[in-house]
């Protein structure tokens, strides 16, 4: 199937580049038009139905108007409104090379198909990309089989968790679609000297059922053997720091039970179908928590800041739709859901329970990083720091630990 493509970038060094790409994509794009405001692409979009519409993020409304995210946002959104009409583009895909997007931009995008696709000038990673959308979309005519992997990385959000994954060394290929919905990565990595291929998602959105919406359409997609849910969580205090990874054995949904009448006052009677992992990961689990070596190499990072060295702290991690900053309630989660408790979030349960829904032969954990403990003092402050702790334990729990569970 042949393309029909609108390019939205008034960047005229990075069009040029583009177009000369996407020329060269002859095989299956047939026509090319070329916008550098969005009053011109919504001229185009007028006059021409497109396959594909490449829209650079940051671009001017009209050809003497100023540079803003709220330009290109105003004209999807105006596609949004008249999503049944012909002349809209079947495909949308946002691009930008702009590392200082508004939480205008992130908000807007978080939810939209494909999100927002990085580029940069300094390799042709994102040209690659854009080839293999292109590649995608002009197969839809036929069922497309997706190369399988041994092992699936999930996060919830791009950033940080998805960015501090992608900062791993397991040489990464460019962005591809996994499907008309979400983006995927693709990389390798060694475990006794034999090499394994590794595919990394994000989710959409935070939460449990969009977690388990990704999982299925991965397990169903790509058949890996293990399934490992990485990025930031809540701690229990006493129990976790700042940094610490959490092996989530056991895993539900905090919030799953039923509201009755007690006396006149409101009540809730929990009712938790809790999850666990499997017999075989315990084992690698435990060796890796006594890695000395490798926890010592955070000492400088603890340092920096102000906390104590990471370590592995295996146990029950609760699971909610709902960001908690009370610690009245994560009190009540350990006193009347399990008084092991040791992490808090918003897509174990849902990773867990996709697993054994769809394929309970594969092994699935999550390890994520404390970035705070839920409580009023919760802030964005370690965030980041907490997803690099996390993507570098997944990373070296798959070099040095992963080999039997393959």
């Amino acid at each position: 199937m042949s393309l029909q493509v609108l390019l939205l970038e008034d960047d005229p060094s990075k069009k040029i580049k583009l177009l000369k790409f996407l020329q060269e994509s002859s095989d299956f794009i047939e026509r090319i038009d070329t916008a550098i405001c969005t009053d011109d692409a919504e001229r185009f979009l007028c006059e021409h139905t497109y396959d594909l519409f490449i829209v650079d993020i940051v671009v001017p409304k009209s050809l003497a108007g100023e540079k803003h995210e709220r330009n290109s946002i105003a004209l999807l959104e105006s596609l949004d409104e008249r999503a049944t009409s012909a002349n809209v583009p079947r495909f949308i895909l946002p691009i930008s090379s702009s590392l200082e997007l508004s939480d205008l931009a992130h908000g807007y995008f978080i939810g939209r198909p494909w999100g927002i696709l990085p580029y940069n000038d300094t390799d042709d990673n994102a040209l690659k990309s854009i080839q293999k959308v292109a590649a995608f979309i002009s197969s839809q005519s036929h069922i497309s089989v997706l190369p399988k992997c041994d092992v699936l990385i999930i996060t919830a959000l791009i950033d940080p968790e998805f960015t501090a994954i992608e900062a791993l060394p397991l040489a990464w290929g460019a962005y591809e679609p996994l499907d008309e919905q979400h983006l995927m990565r693709r990389g390798t990595f060694q475990t006794a000297g034999i090499t394994k291929e590794v595919v990394a998602v994000f989710c959409l959105r935070m939460g449990p059922v969009q977690a388990a919406i990704l999982t299925t359409k991965c397990l169903v997609l790509l058949n890996p053997k293990l399934v490992i849910m990485g990025g930031i969580c809540a701690g229990l205090p006493g129990k976790t720091e700042i940094g610490d990874v959490v092996a989530a054995d056991v895993s539900w949904d905090w919030q799953s039970g039923k509201f009755v009448d007690s006396a006149g006052e409101d009540a809730f009677q929990i009712a938790p179908h809790q999850l666990d992992i499997g017999e075989s990961l315990r084992s690698p689990l435990i060796l890796f928590k006594k890695d000395n070596q490798f926890w010592q190499s955070f000492a400088m990072d603890a340092v920096q800041h102000k906390t104590t060295i990471p370590k592995l702290v295996i146990g029950p991690m609760a699971t909610g739709s709902s960001v908690l900053a009370d610690e009245r309630i994560t009190a009540r989660i350990k006193l009347q859901q399990h008084k092991n408790v040791v992490g808090l979030d918003m897509e174990t349960y849902g990773v867990y329970a996709a697993v054994q829904s769809c394929a309970p032969h594969i092994t699935v954990i999550s390890l994520k990083a404390v970035c705070d403990k839920g409580d009023l003092q919760k802030n964005d402050d370690f965030q980041e720091y907490a997803a690099s702790v996390s993507a570098r334990a997944i990373s070296h729990f798959l070099t040095n630990y992963s080999d039997r569970l393959l």
